[in-house]
């Protein structure tokens, strides 16, 4: 059996239904139908938005590898790099 297409209306939602599950109430068609609609809304962020603007060679690095990049190639020009000394927050 086919799967319903996302951009399906409520009707062929609800025959496609009703053929998988037999009749059903109103209330519940709705329940399921808002369901389906929220689902169908979520979106997963994995990153490549910000990912795809970094050079080729670093987009596949992680953040800890990109780092590490980073501070080779400042000490390779002979930089110093020093880490910052963790400040306590203004409220303590």
């Amino acid at each position: 059996m086919p799967v319903l297409a996302p951009d399906a209306t409520y009707d062929e939602f609800r025959e496609y239904t009703v053929r998988l599950r037999g009749a059903l109430p109103d209330v519940e068609l709705r329940d399921l139908w808002s369901w389906r609609q929220k689902l169908l809304g979520v979106r997963f962020d994995i990153g490549r938005g910000y990912q795809s603007q970094l050079p080729p060679d670093e987009q596949n690095l992680t953040n800890n590898e990109r780092e590490a990049k980073v501070y080779a190639e400042a000490k390779s020009q002979g930089r110093s790099i020093e880490k910052l000394p963790e400040r306590s927050p203004h409220w303590i």
